[in-house]
């Protein structure tokens, strides 16, 4: 067999560009200080913050629609700087910081993308959740820093924390305790459901655009569904060879892509759990017997774009990659370096897809420009149908014709 490569820039069409960064000034993966690494960033459904989670129990708020109108500017004014530093919230979270998560009363598709007549009240049910090294989690005020509420129920380390999009503030939490716990922030952040399944380190946690599933990944290839009306198992999906470390579902909850450390996205049906699509960060993919083992592309995170038609991901041999499922391609559409000797760790997408945020291990930041994608209007008509009557293909009532089944799925774009 043919040693394993990585893919190099020169397979992908286009180089991601940097268009904004949140610098710390320590050094990365070569020579950095345990502690400083940034674990989780996080974007407010409505893009009215964005908190950066720095290293050494720091984390920064800062008001995202004011930051995101620099990246184009040549530089700021000493009056423009001197009023986003002033908005910004620093905070000292008391621990070391190892996950992030808004959390709103009001339902996420009520806020992106919103009709240009709506305005959104950011200031109502707005709260910060952060995980910690000791197991616990804080709730905080994003406007002034305060903290509400302290939750302590894990043994270990909290690894992901994500909330409800229906607006129910229901938050979920995953630890290396093997659990996952649903705690209800409406009734004073009580904790009434613990899922166990995981037989080691649940590695992430992601809700359904409807919160009817949450999928957690972990150890031992373990990627779960679970319905979480029922708060039972609802599917195991079985494909991965290694450690699942990221998952993400699609924006109309018809997909879900997941990351691990055996060098591949795999993007799922999510009503089936049939495999639709694989990733490979390594030409040719290795063995089996390979990705079991240690290896310098595992895969860290992954995120789908506001349109469904790309994925971003970040890998441990230092590239960010965009892909474009529209284009049925197995190379990336263009890709970026992370900061020269750091380590990425996290990724995320803002929520109306103008860039994606990719956290280091020295603490720092970057901001990357995704490919410019319009979305076919049957693309978007077919999310419209999934988003308002889910799967329509194994609906007794909803007559369809045969060859339109697979487009519906997924299986075709």
């Amino acid at each position: 067999m043919a040693p394993a490569r990585l893919l190099d820039n020169q397979k992908a069409r286009g180089c991601a560009g940097v268009v904004g960064e949140l610098l710390t000034g320590r050094e990365g993966a070569s020579n950095y200080q345990p502690g400083g690494e940034s674990w989780s960033c996080a974007f407010a459904p409505d893009e009215s913050r964005f908190a950066w989670s720095c290293g050494f129990r720091k984390v920064v708020i800062l008001p995202w629609n004011s930051y995101k109108n620099c990246f184009q500017s040549s530089g700021l004014d000493q009056h423009h700087g001197h009023q986003l530093f002033c908005e910004r919230v620093s905070l000292d979270a008391g621990f070391p910081v190892t996950a992030l998560a808004f959390g709103t009363g009001t339902p996420e598709s009520d806020l992106v993308p919103r009709e240009y007549w709506t305005r959104f009240d950011h200031t109502k049910d707005l709260i910060l959740a952060t995980g910690h090294t000791n197991g616990r989690i804080r709730i905080w005020d994003p406007y002034t820093g305060k903290l509400l509420l302290e939750l302590t129920d894990h043994m270990k380390p909290v690894t992901s924390l994500a909330f409800a999009p229906d607006g129910s503030l229901r938050l979920v939490s995953g630890s290396k305790d093997s659990t996952i716990k649903v705690w209800d922030l409406y009734d004073d952040g009580n904790m009434f459901k613990t899922l166990r399944l995981h037989p080691g380190c649940v590695r992430s946690v992601c809700w359904s655009p409807d919160a009817r599933f949450l999928c957690s990944t972990g150890d031992k290839q373990k990627v779960i569904l679970w319905d979480m009306e029922q708060y039972c198992l609802h599917r195991r999906l079985c494909g991965h060879y290694n450690t699942v470390l990221a998952a993400c579902f699609s924006p109309d909850g018809a997909m879900l892509a997941t990351a691990s450390c055996d060098t591949r996205v795999i993007v799922w049906n999510t009503s089936t759990g049939e495999q639709l699509r694989v990733l490979c960060h390594v030409s040719p993919p290795p063995g089996v017997i390979y990705m079991s083992g240690e290896n310098n592309s595992a895969v860290r995170g992954v995120c789908f774009s506001s349109n469904g038609c790309q994925i971003v991901t970040i890998c441990a041999d230092g590239l960010v990659r965009f892909w474009n499922l529209d284009q049925n391609s197995d190379e990336p559409e263009s890709e970026g370096r992370s900061l020269a000797g750091d380590t990425m760790l996290c990724c995320c997408y803002s929520p109306a897809g103008g860039c994606v945020a990719v956290g280091h291990a020295s603490g720092s930041v970057l901001f990357f420009q995704p490919p410019f994608l319009v979305p076919s209007l049957l693309h978007l008509s077919r999310m419209s149908v999934r988003r308002a009557l889910g799967d329509v293909t194994n609906h007794p009532d909803i007559l369809l014709p045969h060859s339109l089944k697979p487009y519906l799925q997924y299986k075709q774009w």
